[in-house]
C-alpha cells in the first residue's frame, strides 16, 4: 500500500501491482485485494486483472461480484456488465451457480447503496429454481442486506421445508432486518421461531439473540436474556460482550470523550452510568457483563513466564470496560515474571490511522498511573515487569474521580500523562 501511494502515474501503479502478484503468495494477494475493495479504491480494478492472469487464480463469484459494484459505483457501467456476462458465459456451468453469483451480485450491490441495480438482480433470480442449502444462505444474507425482511422470511421458510437446516446466523439476519425497520414484534417472533427449527441454544444461537436487541438498542430486553443466559449456563463470548457495550450510547460517548472525568474503575464506572441521563438498563447490563468472568477468562493466558491480557477481536468500547474487569482479577492473583497488555497495531481494523485499541489502552493505563509501556520490539504490544505492576497494584485504586482534584488539576494531570506516553511513543519509534 506504501509503495501504491508513492506511484505518480497509472503505469507505475500497474508495474507495482504486477509485482506484488507476481511475487506474493495466493493467500496475500487476495488480501491485498479484498482490503482494495473494502476501502473502494479505484487501484481494486487493476489489482483484479493482475490476479486473474495470476497461474494460481481461480474465479471467484465473490470477487466478481465486489469488482463489478466497485465499477458500476465508479460510473464504469459497460464495464461492470461485460464482467458479469463474461462471468455467466465462461465460469458458471449450472442454474444454482448463476443463482449463486446473483445473490453476491445483490449482497455486493446493494452494500454500496445501488439499491435499483441490485433489484434488477432479484428480479432476474426470481424466476429460478432455488437449490442447495448455499444458495439459500446467500439468498437470505443479501435479501438482509436490501432490507426486504418479508421475503427474506419467506426465503428462511421454504428453505426449512425443503430440508436445508438453516443456523442461527440466518435467523439473526431476518431478525435483525425486522429490527432495523422498527417491526419489533416479527423480530421477536422469528428469534422464537429459531426452537421449532430445531436450533438448540448455545452460545452461537444466544449471541444471535443479542445482537438482534443491540440493533434496535433495547437494553431491557438485552437484560432480560442475558438473565436467561445465566440461568442456563450460557456464558457471553466476545462477540456477545461486543454486542452488548457497542449498544450503550452512553457508555460510548463516555470512551469516546476521554474526558478527565473518565471512571477508572469498575464500580467508578457504574455510578458514572447511573448519575448521567440515560435509561436504567445500560447501568444493569455492563453489571450484568461484569458479574461474569468468562469473557475475561479467555482473553487472559497465564504461562509460565507472564501473564497476557489479549485485546484482539474487541472494540474499543469493550476495550475499556475488560482493562477495568482485568485490573480487578489480576490484583488478587500471583503474578508471573512479566505482565503484558497485546493490543495489536490496527491491522484487522476498518479505520485508518492511529490503532483505536492501542491509543484506548494506553491512555486508560497512564492516567491509571500503570507502569505498563509499549514494548519496542512489539508495537502492539504494552509490558512492564512483575515487580512493577505489583507496586502499582498495591496503591491502586486512585481517588474518586472528580472528587478530591479541582477541574484545572484534573485537566493538568491528564495532559501530563498524555504528554508522557507521546513522549515515550516517539523515543521507544527512534529506538
Amino acid at each position: 500500500m506504501s509503495e501504491l501511494e508513492r506511484t505518480v502515474t497509472a503505469g507505475a501503479a500497474e508495474r507495482v501491482i504486477r509485482s506484488y502478484v507476481g511475487t506474493k503468495s495466493e493467500r496475500a494477494a487476495l488480501a491485498a485485494l479484498s482490503r482494495l475493495l473494502l476501502d473502494s479504491n479505484p487501484l481494486a480494478i487493476p489489482f483484479y486483472e493482475a490476479v486473474t492472469q495470476a497461474p494460481w487464480f481461480k474465479w471467484s463469484s465473490i470477487h466478481a461480484a465486489a469488482v463489478a459494484a466497485l465499477l458500476e459505483a465508479n460510473g464504469s457501467t459497460g464495464e461492470s456488465r461485460s464482467l458479469i456476462s463474461d462471468s455467466i458465459a465462461q465460469h458458471l456451468q449450472s442454474t444454482s451457480e448463476v443463482a449463486l453469483f446473483y445473490c453476491d451480485l445483490m449482497a455486493a450491490f446493494s452494500s454500496r447503496g445501488l439499491k435499483d441495480r441490485a433489484m434488477d438482480f432479484y428480479a432476474e433470480l426470481r424466476p429460478m429454481l432455488l437449490s442447495g442449502r448455499k444458495t439459500y444462505m446467500a439468498m437470505i444474507k443479501s435479501l438482509c442486506l436490501m432490507g426486504l425482511a418479508t421475503e427474506a422470511e419467506k426465503t428462511l421458510r421454504e428453505m426449512v421445508s425443503l430440508g436445508y437446516q438453516p443456523e442461527s446466523f440466518q435467523f439473526g439476519s431476518v431478525a435483525k432486518c425486522y429490527g432495523k425497520s422498527g417491526s419489533l414484534a416479527d423480530m421477536e417472533r422469528v428469534i422464537a421461531s429459531m426452537v421449532d427449527a430445531g436450533i438448540r441454544f448455545g452460545t452461537g444461537a444466544a449471541d444471535t439473540v443479542l445482537s438482534c436487541y443491540s440493533s434496535c438498542r433495547d437494553h431491557s430486553k438485552m437484560l432480560a436474556w442475558l438473565k436467561k443466559m445465566r440461568k442456563l449456563r450460557i456464558a457471553p463470548t466476545t462477540k456477545g460482550y461486543n454486542f452488548v457495550l457497542n449498544s450503550c450510547s452512553s457508555l460510548a460517548s463516555v470512551v469516546q470523550e476521554l474526558d478527565p472525568s473518565l471512571p477508572l474503575s469498575t464500580t467508578g464506572l457504574v455510578k458514572r452510568l447511573r448519575s448521567v441521563s440515560t435509561p436504567a438498563a445500560e447501568a444493569e447490563l455492563v453489571q450484568e457483563l461484569l458479574a461474569s468472568s468468562s469473557v475475561l477468562d479467555k482473553a487472559m493466558e497465564w504461562s509460565e513466564t507472564e501473564v497476557k491480557l489479549n485485546l484482539h477481536r474487541f472494540s474499543t468500547v469493550s476495550v475499556y470496560v475488560l482493562m477495568l474487569q482485568w485490573v480487578d482479577a489480576v490484583k488478587g492473583r500471583e503474578l508471573l515474571l512479566e505482565v503484558s497488555v497485546v493490543c495489536g497495531i490496527g491491522k484487522h481494523s476498518d479505520v485508518r490511522g492511529e490503532p483505536k485499541v492501542r491509543e484506548l489502552a494506553q491512555e486508560v493505563l497512564s492516567r491509571m498511573g500503570s507502569p505498563l509501556q509499549l514494548s519496542t520490539r512489539n508495537k502492539g504490544r504494552l509490558v512492564a515487569k512483575r515487580d512493577r505492576v505489583k507496586q502499582w497494584l498495591a496503591s491502586f485504586p486512585v481517588p474518586e474521580e472528580g472528587t478530591h482534584q479541582s477541574p484545572d488539576a484534573t485537566n493538568q494531570q491528564s495532559f501530563v500523562f498524555t504528554l508522557f506516553r507521546k513522549l515515550g511513543q516517539f523515543f521507544s519509534n527512534l529506538v
